[in-house]
């Protein structure tokens, strides 16, 4: 069960923008308020109110004068936070993606290309005195995953274990062991204070754990996975890729207002100014449509996620 934290993080400048001299006129000021999930609330608000405040710009002759960053800490709060209309767009990966598609109806418009990646997938990552070759070998062993809302740390690798036929149990102890015919796994957010790459590769290392999984992206960023921990580990599975991060709107939207935001956001590197906002935007490289491959793979997902509930 996930419990929900209240706490939302609020960022909002007034700077005004002057609409467009050929919109229609406007009988109130409109804020387009931007979701994401997290757990560092100060670096979401940094990172992502330019480029929405930019994008605020751009929407103008909506009505539009500004961005406002809206923080959560779970799934649940965004999911609800969509449903009264207090969010208009969000960047998630796949996972928070599905289910706020699913439970809110946020529309997919947009593939994200965050630090540089158009797509990512989640590594089964052991120590190198393990001989793991497959995942059947998981069985009786414990799998450490981040946390309940993630992704790659969690969604990816667990519906890949579902998906060979393999059953889990959920342990609430790290001294706790599966059955014998089981893949165990526990949450280090139960356990850790902080559940970084780095902490999840220490307990791989010093044996705490049998395996742990996370992005390929965080395996192969040594700021991640710093070489000194990494030469004692190895990798001995891999997810299917799916797309980084996928920009999504409520349907309360006009359709007329999601078409300008796909524009502005997919010609926004076409300029210096632009490519500055998306440097800052956590390295995001650019944006491309959310096409019909984008499209399959999101299905695919879906299929997999009622799998993946099933367990929950």
């Amino acid at each position: 069960m996930i419990v929900a934290r209240s706490l939302c993080f609020i960022a909002c400048c007034t700077m005004a923008v002057p609409t467009i001299g050929w919109a229609n006129p406007i009988d109130s000021e409109l804020t387009l308020n931007y979701g994401v999930i997290s757990t560092k609330p100060k670096k979401r608000i940094k990172d992502s109110y330019p480029i929405m405040s930019n994008l605020a710009k751009q929407l103008s002759h909506y009505g539009y004068t500004d961005a406002e960053v809206k923080v959560y800490a779970t799934i649940d709060e965004l999911v609800a936070a969509f449903q009264t209309g207090e969010v208009d767009i969000m960047s998630a990966t796949i996972y928070p993606t599905l289910i706020l598609n699913q439970r809110a109806q946020t529309q997919p418009i947009l593939v994200r290309w965050k630090k540089g990646d158009p797509s990512y997938s989640s590594v089964f990552v052991t120590h190198k005195k393990n001989s793991y070759q497959d995942l059947s070998e998981l069985q009786g062993k414990v799998v450490g995953f981040e946390d309940r809302d993630s992704t790659s740390g969690y969604f990816l690798p667990l519906v890949t274990l579902l998906s060979q036929g393999l059953d889990v149990q959920l342990l609430t102890s790290i001294n706790e062991k599966p059955s014998a015919d089981k893949v165990g796994y526990f949450f280090f957010e139960d356990f850790l204070l902080d559940t970084n790459e780095v902490n999840m590769s220490m307990w791989a290392t010093k044996g705490i754990v049998d395996a742990i999984a996370y992005s390929s992206s965080n395996w192969d960023n040594p700021k991640d996975t710093p070489v000194a921990l990494k030469q004692q580990l190895r990798t001995f599975g891999q997810t299917s890729e799916y797309p980084r991060a996928v920009i999504s709107v409520s349907q309360k939207l006009p359709a007329e207002t999601v078409a300008d935001i796909k524009q502005a956001l997919l010609s926004i590197d076409q300029n210096e100014e632009g490519q500055a906002l998306l440097k800052t935007y956590q390295k995001t490289k650019k944006f491309t449509l959310f096409d019909s491959q984008s499209e399959a793979l999101f299905y695919q997902a879906a299929d997999l996620l009622n799998k993946f509930e099933v367990v929950q």
